[in-house]
């Protein structure tokens, strides 16, 4: 199908979308405005209050089920957890959680660095699940009878909002300019890759370079290294991908 046109008795569910969007808002903002303070209310040992981000980006996911399991939508699920490959998706997911391991991230716990760093990775890949069965699992769906140039705008506005960011006033306008073309480029790049893998996971594993640059405490030569090596990993799984799928395509054509 091809996205770029506007295909006749296709129609956006608009109000559908609204629900949507409202539950993954109403479900994240709290946490990501720190009006509940879970690691003040339920404190936990050994570093694991850092389990409480995921929560920022959960709304999304709440959204999902709603709209799906709920609602009983009928907007096309295109994407799958696994995708085309199950053993290259979970390769695409590993790469980053086990740089962080390696490197190590520093914590004010005084927690082992090592320790702390494969925390902040597993906690990473729950974070940007949440986020991307709402975002590329549902959204991108079923904006999908627009032009690709508008469905990819309106994915990073409505992405940009959810993250109140502007709600902030220390944050600078250069940084809010920043961060959305930060977004305007995830909608792009991360709809190509979900059409590529047709795998929520894969897709959440380059969320997390994003993820990488703006959340963790690391030197800005080691992010950047982590995040070139984990680049040409999924660049490379890619073309296995596509390479494989098409000699499957020509041996099925073939009879």
């Amino acid at each position: 199908m091809n996205s770029n046109k506007i295909y006749p008795g296709e129609k956006i569910k608009w109000g559908e979308i609204f629900i949507f969007y409202c539950v993954s808002i109403l479900v994240s903002a709290p946490f990501r405005l720190h009006l509940i303070k879970m690691d003040q209310i339920y404190p936990l040992p050994y570093g694991l209050d850092i389990v409480y981000r995921i929560l920022r980006g959960i709304g999304p996911a709440i959204g999902f089920l709603i709209i799906y399991y709920l609602l009983k939508s009928k907007v096309d699920k295109k994407l799958s957890f696994w995708g085309f490959n199950k053993w290259y998706s979970i390769l695409a997911i590993i790469i980053i959680p086990m740089s962080l391991t390696i490197t190590g991230v520093n914590n004010a716990d005084g927690l082992d660095h090592h320790y702390y760093g494969f925390l902040t990775g597993m906690i990473l890949i729950f974070y940007a699940l949440g986020e991307e069965f709402g975002w590329r699992g549902y959204l991108q769906q079923a904006l999908e009878p627009m032009k690709m140039p508008y469905r990819i705008l309106l994915i990073a506005i409505l992405w940009y909002v959810w993250h109140l960011n502007f709600l902030i006033p220390e944050i600078t306008l250069k940084s809010h300019l920043i961060h959305f073309s930060f977004l305007l480029l995830g909608s792009w790049g991360l709809l190509k890759i979900s059409e590529s893998t047709s795998s929520i996971l894969f897709v959440s594993a380059v969320h997390l370079a994003f993820n990488i640059l703006s959340d963790v405490e690391l030197p800005g030569q080691v992010k950047i290294m982590i995040v070139l090596l984990a680049a040409i990993v999924w660049t490379a799984l890619i073309i296995l991908l596509h390479k494989n799928r098409a000699k499957f395509n020509q041996i099925s054509a073939l009879g």
